[in-house]
């Protein structure tokens, strides 16, 4: 078996889009979606629930008197950070087996929260739609976690798993396109798959280059933040695609401020 060959063997081992995070997708798309419509989504699983219910409850909501149904949550926070929460507990979960991922699953979970929670963020700041990107930023790694299941997987058609450099190689240099690809198998919108497809090099999209751009933009300051990831002390004011979107140093050291407390509550929420 040549060297990389197992990530396209193992194409027909993809797994399948879970039936509630199919629902959660069609709940996060769907800008008039009801309270009643998410509380129904949310009750078919007592994690979901519990995680609203605790954010609802906490000091990032201030408040006043303690709330106990889903229902409630929904209506205190709004359905779009609903939605987001459940999104974000939804993908995460898939990344406790430690026998697939490894450590690297509580980092890549960390990493997704931050660029997703990022994403949120840079999208405000433009008017643009703040849930879709948060689900990039959740989504735009998914490509390694495929990966490194792909190679944990490969042992069964009876060849060795590939060495810990070569998944290492083969995640860096492939885990956008097989993200993509993985998005297109799950037949999410091309506006959620074009953005993973390029997160690293937003001018090379064709289409929905500018939500590429503030997914790019996300993920480096998850990387400016070691959210997840070592940190890349970086002026990310003198990146292009910074100047692109309109985004200025003012800016950056009012994310400075807020991103690490938003952080460690996104990552409370969902651990």
């Amino acid at each position: 078996v040549e060297s990389g060959e197992w990530v396209d063997h193992g194409d027909a081992a993809m797994p399948m889009l879970p039936a509630l995070a199919s629902d959660v997708m069609s709940l996060a798309i769907d800008p008039e979606v009801s309270v009643a419509r998410i509380g129904r989504v949310i009750a078919k699983d007592q994690v979901l629930a519990t995680r609203v219910l605790r954010l609802a409850n906490s000091a990032y909501c201030a408040p006043l008197q303690e709330v106990t149904t889903v229902n409630d949550a929904i209506v205190r926070m709004g359905t779009g950070p609903v939605r987001n929460v459940v999104l974000a507990v939804c993908f995460t979960s898939r990344l406790q087996g430690a026998n697939v991922y490894g450590p690297q699953g509580r980092e890549l979970m960390d990493h997704a929260i931050g660029t997703a929670y990022l994403a949120r963020l840079i999208a405000e700041k433009l008017g643009d739609d703040a849930d879709e990107a948060f689900m990039v930023g959740l989504l735009h790694d998914m490509g390694k976690l495929l990966l490194l299941k792909l190679a944990r997987d490969f042992i069964k058609f009876g060849v060795p798993t590939p060495s810990a450099q070569e998944i290492e190689t083969v995640c860096r240099e492939r885990h956008a396109e097989m993200g993509a690809r993985l998005l297109r198998q799950w037949q999410l919108p091309e506006a959620l798959e074009a953005p993973v497809r390029y997160h690293h090099d937003p001018a090379a999209s064709t289409t929905h280059s500018r939500e590429a751009a503030v997914t790019y933009m996300a993920k480096r300051l998850s990387h400016r933040y070691g959210f997840g990831c070592p940190n890349e002390d970086v002026k990310l004011v003198d990146d292009p695609i910074c100047a692109r979107l309109g985004l200025t140093e003012k800016w950056q050291e009012d994310i400075d401020r807020r991103a690490p407390g938003l952080f460690q509550v996104a990552r409370q929420i969902v651990a």
